[in-house]
């Protein structure tokens, strides 16, 4: 079968074709989310993807990773922060199966990319897995017992939300976005001339302010992570976003934080890793969301 699968966030749609095992039939396309400071334009564009990639292709079955609170079941984002302005209660499945009569499922962009994790990626074989992505915010998700847990108001697993010591939450700790302000802080460097992958260059080339500024990200991440692993104790704890392309950098810190503060090592999931698929995982969660949906075997 093949199935459309689009990946919408603030800054930029991800798209593709692809088969129902999760292999890409197309080349991965990219636009910019057209928006502007109190509206978007996104259904305009998947309309437009939609027509262009039937053009060509044969679409039998469109898959909908999106930013926002997701109402799975209705294919319909019940709540959008400002990152996409006048995006709450957007009804993606209703319009676009009412435009091309194709089947459409839709859900949360990190729950996606957890499930594809999950299916073809990093947690593969996992029973229980929690994934933190790290980017402009911080986004988490659940997978127990194989399963998406959305919870009651389709909100599992929103662990940038938790409130710190400090009285901030957690993404404001443990984001890009603060380890940018915060290393801006450090070293006198204004932020417009910052981004993640310049402070771990840095921070790799021995800049002690890079090293304290990530560290101090890592610190904060242990919080959420600590409170998800005494709560769901998963066996895999896939860590997501732009920071897991910093794998050689990283590798055994953010574990060696999580062993020094349990209270006992036994809680500990046996594996803390970062995430495989890249930019991709959000799309292939997205068709295994669809082929779950539609009781689709490989």
């Amino acid at each position: 079968m093949n199935i459309l699968a689009l990946d919408i966030g603030g800054t930029a749609i991800k798209y593709g074709l692809f088969d129902s095992s999760g292999t890409a039939l197309t080349d991965l396309y990219e636009k910019v989310t057209p928006k502007s400071e109190t509206t978007n334009y996104i259904m305009k564009m998947i309309t437009e993807i939609i027509k262009s990639m039937k053009e060509e292709n044969t679409v039998e079955g469109i898959a909908v990773s999106t930013a926002g609170v997701v109402d799975s079941q209705e294919g319909r984002v019940v709540f959008a922060g400002p990152t996409i302005p006048d995006y709450t209660n957007t009804s993606i499945k209703q319009m676009v199966e009412a435009s091309f009569g194709i089947p459409c499922e839709v859900e949360n962009d990190v729950n996606c990319a957890a499930l594809g994790e999950w299916w073809r990626g990093a947690g593969k074989g996992s029973r229980s897995l929690i994934c933190v992505t790290i980017g402009t915010g911080v986004g988490g998700a659940v997978i127990l017992n194989g399963k998406l847990w959305s919870g009651a108001a389709h909100s599992a697993g929103e662990i940038g939300y938790l409130p710190m010591p400090s009285g901030r939450t957690l993404q404001e700790e443990a984001s890009a976005s603060s380890l940018v302000a915060d290393y801006s802080v450090l070293s006198g460097i204004p932020v417009k001339q910052l981004n993640g992958k310049v402070i771990f260059e840095k921070a790799k080339s021995g800049d002690n302010e890079a090293a304290k500024a990530i560290d101090n990200m890592l610190t904060a991440l242990n919080q959420g992570l600590l409170a998800a692993t005494y709560l769901i104790s998963p066996d895999t704890i896939v860590i997501g976003g732009g920071v897991a392309a910093q794998k050689e950098y990283l590798e055994n810190k953010i574990e060696d934080k999580l062993k020094q503060h349990i209270i006992s090592t036994r809680m500990l999931p046996g594996k803390i890793i970062p995430a495989e698929l890249g930019n991709s995982a959000g799309m292939i969660g997205a068709v295994y969301h669809f082929k779950e949906k539609h009781f689709i075997v490989d």
